[in-house]
């Protein structure tokens, strides 16, 4: 989430070309060789990237621990930390390409939604080493009620990232857009939220109908998020898409992808560990 959110901050400041070569960051070194202060957009995109080594020791750190568990851990956990090692590897890789590209819109988009798969499987991989073993998965109508709310999550960030794409926060002064209407753009991103809000609120009361209070509890926080996060969309575009509501704007979608994460393993967790040690 932290690697997302310096991620923001190098899009709104205009540093995603500070550096401009991958995986060095100018001809010749690694790191900017210009001071600091009188490269600030060098050293918020080095950062940025050195940020990535942090998130790769901690999944590094996950593998090894499961590794050298005497307690078989679930098999959700063992195979989500080898997806995180490879999509930090694979995610790094993106982030090359997308500099290497001029920051091309698509290649800035996939980078930040990559981002939002690694975080849904770091959640799986944490409520599933918190959660109880002998519980059971949600009711089949919930069950399909949470997918249908991750899915239009999804989207709605997918839109997310094509209204970004017609803004004027590139990242660069010179990076390419979209070229379509941010208006539409935006239209098409509410509608979204709105759906998604109405889907979280009819899964939420089907949740506290059927005595799922963990589910409740979990799509009553998302529900919460998603309205604050939808408050601050609507007051961006009313001010002109200040960077600063940007920055925030980027954050509560980590925040909401993240309720949604959360949300969807506490209905289907039990079921990924299997029918038969469920049912045993």
């Amino acid at each position: 989430m932290g690697i997302v959110v310096t991620g923001g901050i190098v899009r709104v400041s205009g540093s995603g070309l500070g550096c401009a070569e991958w995986p060095r960051c100018e001809p010749g070194s690694f790191t900017p060789t210009a001071g600091i202060m009188s490269d600030w957009r060098a050293a918020i995109e080095f950062g940025n990237r050195l940020l990535t080594f942090a998130v790769l020791a901690s999944v590094l750190w996950l593998v090894w621990e499961i590794r050298r568990s005497r307690t078989p851990q679930p098999r959700l956990v063992r195979i989500g930390a080898w997806w995180l090692v490879a999509g930090v590897i694979a995610q790094a890789a993106i982030g090359g390409i997308t500099v290497l590209t001029g920051l091309q819109w698509w290649t800035v988009s996939l980078h930040f939604l990559a981002s939002m798969v690694l975080i849904a499987i770091a959640a799986a991989v944490l409520h599933a080493l918190r959660a109880d073993p002998a519980g059971r998965p949600a009711a089949a109508g919930l069950r399909h009620g949470a997918t249908a709310v991750a899915v239009v999550g999804f989207v709605v960030l997918l839109l997310g990232t094509f209204v970004t794409a017609a803004g004027p926060h590139g990242g660069d002064v010179d990076a390419p857009r979209i070229g379509i209407d941010i208006r539409l753009l935006a239209i098409a991103h509410a509608d979204g939220v709105w759906l998604l809000l109405g889907l979280t609120f009819a899964t939420l009361l089907a949740a506290r109908h059927l005595a799922e209070p963990r589910l409740t509890r979990a799509l009553t926080v998302l529900l919460v998020v998603s309205l604050a996060q939808g408050g601050i969309g609507y007051l961006q575009y009313w001010l002109g898409i200040p960077r600063e509501l940007v920055s925030l704007h980027i954050v509560g979608a980590t925040l909401v992808w993240l309720a949604i994460a959360r949300m969807w393993v506490i209905a289907h967790r039990p079921e990924l560990e299997g029918r038969t040690r469920v049912a045993a």
